[in-house]
C-alpha cells in the first residue's frame, strides 16, 4: 500500500472534499507584526495578543486571480482565523481547518477573486489564543483552460519537468464522474501524474496522484458549478500520458481490469464493475469486524462507535449528504478515539439521508490508511412506504409508454428515472423526469425518450416529501420517501411492429 503524507491523507476519501496546502516559495520571511501591504508570494510573521487581538493586511488583486492564504501558528498556542474582505468591504470568505493538514490547527483559505482592487486579510485567533503567527499568501491569474466536453475523453501529454496545464468543465443535471485513466508505466507501477481540482469558488477538492494505479474517480454532485483541473507530475523527472474523461455517473466507463496493468491494460480498456474505493478484502482480516455503529440520540445528535484496528493511531470521521454532498463541519481526525458525537445542523436537516464514514490509520510524519467503513443514517425516522411501479406499451404509437404507480402518503413530487440496458447489461442514463405529487402515472413519450438502439429500459420511481431545495440549485425534490421500479422491452427498431 502506498504511504502517503499527512497533508494529502484526503486525497484516499471517496468524495475527497479537503484543502491541501500547496508548497511555498523560497521567499525570505519578513517582520509585519502590526500588519500592512503585503503581495503575492509574500511570507511574513505577524503577532496576536490581548492588546492586538487582530492584524490586517492589504494587498491588490485582479478579477480572476486565484488567491491561496495560509496562517499557521509560529510561537505560542494561537489558533488563528483569517477572512479576506472585498475592495468594497463585503466578507469574501473565511479561513477553512482542514483535519488531515500536518498542523490541524492552520487555517487556509483558496478562492477566486471576484473584482479587482485592493483586498484585506484580517488575522485573528479563536478561543482567547494567542501567539506569533506566520503568514503566507499566493496568487496567480485566470489561465487559458482547455474545456472538457461530457462523453469526450482527452488524452493530456505531461513531458520532463511540465508547466500546469489547465482544463475546465461545467457539471450538467446527473451525479458526475471525473475519471482520470494513467496509460503510460512509470515508478513505482505508473506514471506518476498529479491533478488538483478546485470548484468554482476556489477551493481544492481533490489531490489524485498516479504511480501506483492505473485509475482514479472523483464523483461530483449534480448542476455544481465549474470545475478546474491542472495537470502535473509528481516527479518532473518522468514523462508521460494520462487520458481524461468527464461523464455522467450512469454513462461512465467500467473500470480498467485489475489483470492489466499499465499503458497496456488502459489501452485494451479491459472493463470491469468498478470496485469500491475500499474494497471488501481491503485490511484482510485486520478489518473483518470494522464497523460503526450509530445511536439517535435524540433531536440532531447521533453517538458514532466503532471497534480499534490493531495498529491505528488515528480515525476519520465525515458525513455525506443524499447527494454525495460533505457536510462540511463535519469531517474530524480523531487520535485514538473509537467513537464521536455529532449533531446535524438544523439548516442540513433536509439534505437526508445521511452517510457517515469512518477511515483507520497509522503514522504520524507517513500516513497509512488500514481500514474504512460507512454507515447510513436519518434526521429522523424514514415514513414508512412502498411504491409498486407498472409501464405499459401503449398499442400502434411507435416507442410510447405508460408508467403508473401506487400513490406514497406525504409525497410531494416524483421523480422518473429512465435507464436503458446496454449490451453488457450495465444501466446507461437516459432522462429524469419530475412530476407534481398528485400524480400516479405519466404518458413516457417524446423523441429521445426511449432510443432505438436499445430495446430494453427500466423506469425507477421515487417518491419525495418536498418538491424543490435538494440539488445544487435547489430546484430538485428533497425528502426521499421510498421508491420502485419496473422494466420495459420494445422490439428492435428495424421491427416496430413486432411488438404489437
Amino acid at each position: 500500500m502506498r504511504e502517503w503524507p499527512v497533508w494529502s491523507k484526503a486525497a484516499l476519501i471517496v468524495l475527497l472534499l479537503v484543502i491541501v496546502g500547496v508548497a511555498l516559495p523560497h521567499r525570505p520571511v519578513t517582520e509585519a507584526q502590526g500588519g500592512g501591504t503585503i503581495s503575492y508570494g509574500s511570507k511574513v510573521l505577524g503577532r496576536i495578543s490581548a492588546e492586538n487581538p487582530e492584524v490586517m493586511y492589504s494587498f491588490n488583486g485582479t478579477a480572476g486571480d486565484l488567491v491561496q492564504v495560509h496562517v499557521r501558528n509560529w510561537v505560542g498556542t494561537l489558533d488563528p482565523q483569517v477572512t479576506l474582505l472585498t475592495p468594497d468591504g463585503l466578507n469574501a470568505g473565511s479561513s477553512a481547518r482542514s483535519p488531515f493538514a500536518a498542523e490541524h490547527q492552520d487555517a487556509t483559505l483558496g478562492l477566486f477573486l471576484p473584482q479587482t482592487g485592493t483586498y484585506t486579510l484580517l488575522v485573528s485567533a479563536e478561543n482567547g489564543t494567542n501567539g506569533q503567527f506566520l503568514l503566507t499568501l499566493q496568487g496567480r491569474g485566470p489561465v487559458i483552460a482547455t474545456p472538457l466536453i461530457y462523453g469526450e475523453g482527452r488524452e493530456v501529454t505531461v513531458p520532463l519537468n511540465p508547466q500546469p496545464q489547465y482544463f475546465t468543465f461545467e457539471t450538467q443535471d446527473c451525479p458526475t464522474i471525473f475519471t482520470v485513466a494513467n496509460l503510460s508505466e512509470g515508478l513505482p507501477f505508473t506514471f506518476p501524474y498529479m491533478v488538483k481540482v478546485r470548484n468554482q469558488q476556489g477551493p481544492l477538492i481533490a489531490l489524485l496522484y498516479g504511480g501506483d494505479a492505473v485509475e482514479d474517480r472523483l464523483v461530483l454532485p449534480a448542476r455544481s458549478g465549474r470545475y478546474e483541473v491542472e495537470v502535473l507530475s509528481e516527479d518532473p523527472q518522468q514523462q508521460g500520458t494520462i487520458h481524461l474523461l468527464v461523464s455522467c455517473a450512469d454513462q461512465a466507463p467500467g473500470c480498467v481490469g485489475s489483470a492489466a496493468g499499465g499503458a497496456a491494460g488502459a489501452a485494451l480498456g479491459t472493463a470491469t464493475e468498478c470496485p469500491p474505493c475500499f474494497s471488501e478484502d481491503f485490511g484482510g482480516e485486520l478489518c473483518a469486524e470494522f464497523e460503526v455503529t450509530v445511536t439517535h440520540e435524540g433531536d440532531s445528535t447521533f453517538s458514532f462507535t466503532w471497534p480499534a484496528v490493531e495498529g491505528a493511531d488515528w480515525y476519520i470521521f465525515y458525513v455525506l449528504d443524499a447527494w454525495g454532498a460533505m457536510l462540511p463541519d463535519s469531517p474530524v481526525l480523531l487520535e485514538g478515539d473509537t467513537s464521536h458525537r455529532y449533531s446535524i445542523q438544523p439548516a442540513d436537516l433536509p439534505r437526508g439521508p445521511f452517510t457517515a464514514y469512518v477511515s483507520a490509520g497509522s503514522g504520524t510524519d507517513i500516513g497509512t490508511f488500514l481500514c474504512a467503513t460507512k454507515v447510513r443514517f436519518f434526521s429522523e425516522e424514514p415514513p414508512v412506504c412502498s411504491l409498486e411501479v407498472g409501464v405499459d406499451i401503449v398499442p400502434v404509437e411507435e416507442r410510447r409508454a405508460v408508467a403508473g404507480w401506487t400513490a406514497a402518503p406525504g409525497a410531494a413530487a416524483y421523480l422518473i428515472h429512465i435507464y436503458a440496458y446496454g449490451d453488457d447489461g450495465g444501466l446507461i442514463g437516459i432522462r429524469v423526469i419530475n412530476v407534481p405529487g398528485d400524480h400516479t402515472s405519466y404518458h413516457l413519450s417524446g423523441f429521445g425518450l426511449f432510443p432505438p438502439d436499445y430495446s430494453r429500459f427500466r423506469i425507477e420511481v421515487g417518491a419525495y416529501s418536498e418538491v424543490r431545495g435538494g440539488g445544487a440549485f435547489g430546484d430538485m425534490p428533497r425528502g426521499f420517501l421510498c421508491g420502485g421500479s419496473a422494466e420495459v422491452e420494445f422490439a428492435p427498431a428495424d421491427n416496430p411492429l413486432a411488438e404489437l
